[in-house]
């Protein structure tokens, strides 16, 4: 069987190279039918290539531009100077798709950036955050989405925190119980001796 194949295939081989001059008409017209059909592949596929590469862009484009005062840390990749609430995506981004509601998370940015502005007033000034790329690369497709959602929280809550006793303290983050729905109703259920503050 093995063998028959073989001479089978030399024979068909032969066959198709056999000199025809009814069949040159067609043999002249595969290589312009090859780049037809290219060129038809490349106008049909070149409006999705186009919006695919386009809403990345936009999405990235379209990001809310943080801001609050700027500050000076020490990171992995050594000093940083940045503005308050653009270095506060790497921390609330560490909650986010881990269960929180999106005032929860409001409330969660709040509480982050007192404890941020604490521990500067503390003297310290190395921190454990998710940098634009580990966002990146953790979220994947995801990424604009998410990004994009954390820094409208980040927005909405800018330059918000909490006192105890008029003074900046250290907070510990809990497990959320209440009653309302709103980020406000939120922390004077779970932290009633705070007070918010407009810091900046």
């Amino acid at each position: 069987m093995k063998s028959y194949n073989m001479k089978f295939y030399k024979m068909r081989k032969s066959v198709l190279h056999i000199p025809n001059k009814q069949f040159e008409p067609v043999q002249k017209m595969i290589p312009v039918l090859k780049r037809t059909g290219i060129i038809f592949c490349v106008v049909l596929f070149l409006p999705y290539i186009i919006t695919v590469f386009g809403r990345g862009i936009d999405e990235a484009e379209k990001l809310p531009v943080l801001t609050g005062p700027v500050i000076t840390i020490l990171t992995e990749k050594g000093t940083q100077t940045i503005p308050t609430d653009e270095y506060l995506c790497g921390l609330l981004a560490q909650y986010y798709d881990k269960g929180y509601s999106r005032e929860e998370l409001k409330a969660l940015s709040i509480i982050l950036r007192s404890n941020f502005l604490f521990d500067l007033e503390a003297g310290k000034n190395f921190y454990d955050i998710w940098s634009y790329q580990e966002r990146r690369d953790y979220w994947g497709q995801n990424f604009p989405i998410y990004e994009k959602e954390i820094r409208n929280i980040i927005s909405e809550t800018a330059g918000k925190i909490l006192l105890k006793n008029g003074k900046i303290e250290e907070i510990t983050i809990c497990n959320f119980s209440h009653d309302g729905t709103d980020c406000e109703s939120i922390l004077k259920t779970n932290y009633a001796d705070y007070v918010i503050y407009q810091y900046f």
